[in-house]
């Protein structure tokens, strides 16, 4: 199987209409696809309490075809983002990271971080904020690749995601996972002080945390996150979705031997699958990946 790439990131949220004002009218993101969610949707993630549930498709103005797709649910009792396993961030590429701190700091969204440049290089000038269903939002203003990856520059205010974060119990087995599933390697692994999960553990600014991401030669897909041994489970609703982001599609060419679906894969028309074969799989700490061929 080759080429594994990001199609889509699915946050569930308690107010879709407060979660439109961020994604589509701060970060300008296109809607392309209004709709409740379906029946034959709900049961392939095992959430049928989520359908007829609100839902829309966006994408970004630069016709990238990777988008973002919200899901209205309420919080579930016990959810306290940034301190449970599983998806916890989106990382997307954006063209002027002080002039998106600015316009989020005028709208009220929860920042995490200023824009700050990076020790190691000066080719990502990242900050992050908390989205309304908890999520993790990094805003990155890439400004070339690195040595080992190729990263996306915006071409437009907010473009496309461009690596999902995940939040793990045991790093070494997550990477395990994706790379048997997606034939993928570890682009690099680091240790280093890390504000996003030091703030939502009330840890101590300088604490070190364990990360690597997951490759496809020089494309990052996914950063695995080792979480501090004081993380959760994420709670869901009964029937439902984990909160935040609930879902990573992955566009590969074609669905692996031997995964252990969620239910057998199938055919899905709706956006963002467009008529392809989707299956479901759990990953180690419970997190929703779909493959897509």
């Amino acid at each position: 199987m080759n080429a594994p790439r990001l199609l889509h990131g699915t946050v569930c949220v308690p107010s879709l209409d407060n979660a439109l004002s961020l994604y589509r009218d701060l970060f300008e993101q296109a809607v392309v696809h209004t709709a409740s969610v379906g029946k034959s949707e709900a049961a392939a993630w095992q959430a049928p309490a989520l359908a007829g549930a609100r839902s829309v498709v966006m994408q970004p103005p630069s016709g990238s075809p990777v988008y973002l797709r919200l899901i209205e649910q309420a919080d579930p009792a016990g959810y306290q983002p940034g301190t449970h396993f599983g998806w916890a961030a989106l990382e997307l590429s954006v063209r002027d990271a002080d002039a998106m701190y600015a316009r989020l700091i005028a709208a009220g969204t929860p920042i995490i971080a200023a824009p700050k440049a990076l020790s190691f290089t000066d080719m990502l000038y990242p900050m992050q904020a908390r989205g309304p269903g908890g999520e993790a939002i990094y805003l990155n203003e890439v400004r070339g690749d690195l040595p080992s990856s190729d990263l996306p520059m915006a071409k437009c205010w907010v473009d496309r995601l461009f690596i999902a974060v995940m939040g793990c119990r045991d790093m070494k087995a997550s990477l395990e996972f994706y790379h048997a599933l997606l034939g993928t390697t570890t682009g690099g692994e680091w240790e280093m002080p890390y504000s996003v999960i030091n703030i939502a553990f009330g840890l101590d600014a300088s604490t070190a945390h364990k990360l690597a991401t997951i490759s496809d030669r020089r494309t990052v897909l996914f950063e695995v996150d080792q979480y501090p041994v004081k993380a959760t489970p994420r709670p869901e609703a009964s029937g439902g979705l984990p909160q935040g982001v609930a879902i990573i599609g992955v566009k590969v060419d074609a669905l692996p031997t031997g995964a252990s679906w969620v239910v057998p894969p199938s055919v899905r028309t709706e956006p963002p699958y467009f008529g392809a074969t989707v299956g479901v799989v759990h990953g180690p700490d419970g997190e929703l990946t779909e493959l897509v061929c």
